[in-house]
């Protein structure tokens, strides 16, 4: 009989939940040599540039979703400086 072949573990890891997924990575965080602050510090860039992509770097929109006030966000872009998305040029 055949055997069953496991998912890459990748797959396996993006079925999970989002509380288990951060339960693995705070495992890991853990037993690595950074420090806290480090840690939480670039959990929170990579978390706002993926909400900021996900609302196209519209603040506003992204305040609103997330419930953080837009000059809160504005303060944790420019900690991590990150720059907003350049403005299109007018036709």
């Amino acid at each position: 009989m055949g055997k069953k072949k496991n998912p890459p573990l990748s797959a396996q890891f993006e079925a999970l939940t989002i509380k288990k997924q951060m339960k693995i990575l705070a495992a890991k965080a853990a037993s690595s040599k950074l420090y806290y602050r480090e840690i939480i510090d670039e959990f929170e860039k990579t978390l706002l540039h993926a909400f900021l992509e996900r609302h196209d770097h519209n603040v506003l929109q992204m305040s609103m979703q997330v419930k953080l006030h837009r000059n809160t966000i504005a303060l944790k872009m420019k900690k991590h400086r990150i720059r907003e998305k350049e403005k299109k040029a007018r036709e």
